[in-house]
């Protein structure tokens, strides 16, 4: 009583706040009391709530959703109708759910592959919705799957042309940030365009994706190029490298490098590993896409423009914050946020982008810059996704993706490329060293987030 007691002036200003539970939140708790009991004899009801269950899974785990928190989720639907003791397992692409039974009756599972498809953040805003009532025993066993099956069915908020100019806007306010003119800026959007819609045609041909993202690479590094060589002179400045370093954020924005990282801290290396190996392929194909780019470039008899791997951008404070704030609303847009969703993305992007430049300005270095950003952003976003009830994975991704190492990944590919091997190295570990920083932020900003919201709500 005494310690809680001693906390209550720190945990009461949550509580004034409104502070309320995110899915994760009903998901690492018991639930109330099952909705009823089921017979577990009963092989029909039994597999009507794992499958009811894994259908939940699925899509959070198809829409970017950690494994951890998939299986918590998945695990607390299932107890809520009555199976405390399912247990839900995930290997990269698969989920798997299975309960015991008495004593000469055989257990029960069930198994589905999980095909990746386009985020779709509002999907998972009605998923969490819909987990909220199960737990909270509003819904039956039939009325949950009806619901589910809508949720599946339902067409994506808005059309695909929005969600493009979604990704523009993250391309330009990624070229803003990083010290680029607004000519620059819209340039980037441009790229992006084309490689979206590139992707999409050589999507529906059923295309790789690695050689997806090879086209997406080349189209970002060419364009970059090209304006250079046509439009850069005394008068109009082209940084060819910020405009490369918006294409590949844009293309990495949409993979699972700090998910995989994620993942990993949080105990679940088999789908930490898969993950891990898919982005890098996927960034190969990226990295290979630029590489054509810039030996046709060679070819051509034009020279690459010198890229200093010690600048990283210098715009001003203010404009930097702002495009974060654009940029982070530009993915919740591409990922088919709702409207307050949105806001709340720009808002912690904005924010994380405040703190990282600040912790840059004390000599602190860009890891840990991006790891104090990110554990402020789990931290602050966690909060504000509680009031706004929207899960905090949409705000989180969206406001770290500012933050994503595209012009380390860049400049280390052009030091490669040009017998730079040591300082090509040094960039590649950075960037992978940032991805590591901004995952583990987001992880402990979240249990930070999470624990506060258990002492407020103790202390009422």
């Amino acid at each position: 009583m005494e310690i809680r007691d001693a906390a209550a002036p720190f945990t009461r200003p949550l509580a004034w706040l409104g502070l309320r539970k995110s899915t994760m939140d009903l998901a690492v708790e018991p639930p109330l009391s099952p909705m009823a009991p089921v017979d577990l004899d009963d092989d029909g009801a039994v597999t009507d709530v794992l499958n009811l269950a894994l259908e939940i899974a699925g899509i959070l785990l198809s829409s970017g959703e950690g494994a951890a928190d998939t299986v918590a989720q998945g695990e607390s639907v299932a107890a809520a109708f009555g199976l405390p003791g399912a247990t839900v397992e995930v290997t990269f692409t698969s989920l798997t759910i299975g309960v015991n039974r008495r004593r000469g009756r055989p257990p029960i599972s069930v198994i589905r592959v999980v095909d990746y498809r386009t985020i779709d953040m509002t999907r998972v805003t009605r998923v969490a919705r819909l987990i909220d009532l199960i737990v909270r025993r509003q819904l039956t066993v039939e009325q949950a799957t009806a619901e589910v099956e809508q949720i599946i069915a339902s067409p994506h908020p808005h059309t695909f042309r929005v969600a493009v100019l979604g990704w523009a806007m993250l391309g330009f306010a990624v070229v803003i940030q990083l010290g680029g003119s607004p000519l620059a800026g819209l340039l980037s959007m441009v790229s992006t365009f084309a490689l979206m819609y590139a992707n999409r045609y050589l999507d529906g041909h059923r295309l790789p994706k690695f050689f997806q993202q090879i086209v997406g690479g080349f189209i970002a590094a060419a364009w970059a190029l090209l304006a250079y060589v046509i439009l850069s002179d005394d008068f109009v400045d082209i940084q060819p490298s910020a405009l490369v370093a918006a294409g590949i954020i844009v293309l990495l924005a949409g993979l699972t490098l700090v998910g995989a990282i994620e993942d990993a801290i949080t105990g679940f290396p088999v789908t930490s590993a898969g993950r891990g190996v898919e982005t890098m392929i996927l960034t190969g194909g990226i990295l290979g896409g630029i590489t054509i780019a810039l030996a046709v470039f060679g070819r051509l008899g034009f020279s690459p423009p010198p890229i200093d791997p010690t600048i990283s951008g210098n715009a001003p404070l203010f404009l930097t914050v702002f495009a974060a704030g654009v940029g982070a609303a530009g993915f919740a847009v591409a990922s088919y946020a709702t409207v307050r969703a949105t806001w709340l993305a720009a808002t912690v992007g904005a924010v994380g982008m405040l703190i990282f430049q600040v912790v840059i300005t004390t000599g602190l270095g860009v890891v840990v810059g991006s790891a104090l950003a990110a554990c402020a952003m789990g931290l602050f976003g966690g909060i504000l996704a509680r009031i706004a009830t929207v899960p905090p994975l949409i705000v989180t991704i969206a406001g770290i993706t500012p933050l994503l190492p595209g012009l380390s990944v860049y400049r280390g590919l052009s030091a490669l490329t040009s017998d730079q091997t040591g300082i090509g190295v040094g960039l590649m570990f950075q960037a992978l060293a940032i991805a590591v920083a901004l995952a583990a932020g987001i992880v402990f900003g979240e249990w930070v987030t999470r624990n506060l919201r258990r002492s407020a709500a103790a202390d009422q």
